[in-house]
């Protein structure tokens, strides 16, 4: 089996595990937020359980809330490679902005889609109206 040699710098790939680790830390940080509230439960009787159901169906939103972080700081990595100066700081930058792009994920996602959406739009019309 022969290596291929794609030009990566230790940078590159510390990116390419890093922002994506970051942004899973992001992504846990808004599921922690979304979970507790402004003030702990202070008596015996505020504590309430979920049914199976519910504590699976909030897995599930865990993960994928945990998924769609990971997936955007892979992104976020792959934009920076080949783009960033090889220092510690410009790499923790980098990270640090994986890891708030990983908190507000499922929005930007969705700001994304719009975007996408209202370009593709706008190509299909011009090239009807031809």
């Amino acid at each position: 089996m022969e290596v291929i040699d794609l030009g990566l710098s230790r940078y590159d790939i510390a990116l390419l595990w890093l922002c994506p680790l970051g942004a899973l830390i992001g992504s846990l940080a808004f599921a922690i937020t979304a979970t507790i509230s402004d003030a702990p439960p202070k008596k015996e009787n505020q504590n309430y359980f979920a049914s199976n159901q519910l504590a699976k169906a909030r897995l599930m939103w865990i993960f994928l809330r945990l998924a769609l972080g990971a997936i955007l700081g892979l992104l976020l990595g792959l934009y920076f490679i080949g783009a960033i100066q090889e220092n510690p700081s410009t790499l923790a930058k980098v990270i640090a902005l994986s890891i708030i792009a990983g908190y507000g994920a499922p929005k930007i996602w969705l700001v994304q889609d719009k975007v996408v959406s209202g370009q593709i739009e706008k190509i299909v019309k011009e090239e009807l109206s031809k």
